[in-house]
């Protein structure tokens, strides 16, 4: 039965549509079988049905506004034909036609909500670049840690920074639990910029991008080097 808010399209198929958006914020939004939080196939929670996205247009402008949302940095690539392999369930949006700054999916323009011509076997994905990430020698889990809030990766001071903040980091990454916290590894002088912020995370949050921060006091985070942290899931791998 089609909610009362939602009059069916007579003609799905028909190219004399106008485009809509749907204002709502109640829907959620997750990434599906990509490995981790930030790619995988798009999935949107809507009246109790995680239901998908159809890959008709869809590019690089509506992948960025999946990313931002989520907190997962910029869009790598916008995938197609059930890159991720197919979901289930409704298929919400097809041929969408974001700009890239929209909030979420849902209020950029597309067909009609539920209304389309496609399959699960063309259902559309994304891969982010996430929003931080741990560089060393010795794998994805363990090493310097470094954010990425635009284009650029930048390293974060070891002036406190906490074990809570690196379990969430851990987790994040799908690096089990954080084992130690080290700095004063020295800035390269590459390195541009440091993140000019203090997280305080408490250790629950989901995501790094969740956790308070403040400035740090005159934008200048007061350290002796990058902030190095090392993660159970690398010792894992080790064994």
């Amino acid at each position: 039965m089609v909610p009362q808010d939602r009059r069916p399209f007579s003609s799905p198929r028909s190219t004399h549509h106008c485009p809509i958006s749907v204002s709502s914020d109640s829907r959620q939004l997750r990434l599906v079988d990509g490995g981790g939080p930030c790619a995988g196939r798009v999935e949107i929670l809507d009246h109790g049905s995680w239901g998908t996205i159809c890959d008709n247009g869809w590019d690089l402008d509506d992948a960025r506004v999946v990313c931002r949302h989520l907190g997962c940095g910029d869009a790598l690539n916008a995938t197609g034909s059930a890159h991720f392999g197919a979901g289930s369930g409704p298929i919400w949006l097809d041929t969408l036609d974001c700009t890239g700054k929209e909030s979420h999916v849902w209020r950029c323009p597309f067909k009609g909500w539920g209304l389309h011509n496609c399959s699960h076997e063309e259902d559309a994905g994304v891969v982010c670049s996430g929003f931080v990430r741990l560089v060393g020698d010795n794998g994805p889990c363990s090493g310097r840690v470094e954010v990425r809030p635009g284009e650029d990766w930048i390293s974060v001071s070891d002036g406190n920074f906490t074990l809570p903040t690196a379990q969430v980091i851990c987790a994040e990454l799908g690096c089990g639990e954080a084992v130690s916290v080290l700095g004063h590894e020295l800035f390269r002088e590459s390195d541009g910029q440091v993140w000019a912020e203090e997280f305080r995370c408490e250790g629950a949050e989901p995501k790094l991008q969740f956790c308070p921060r403040v400035p740090c006091p005159g934008g200048t985070c007061q350290h002796s080097g990058a902030a190095q942290l090392v993660c159970s899931g690398e010792m894992q791998v080790r064994t």
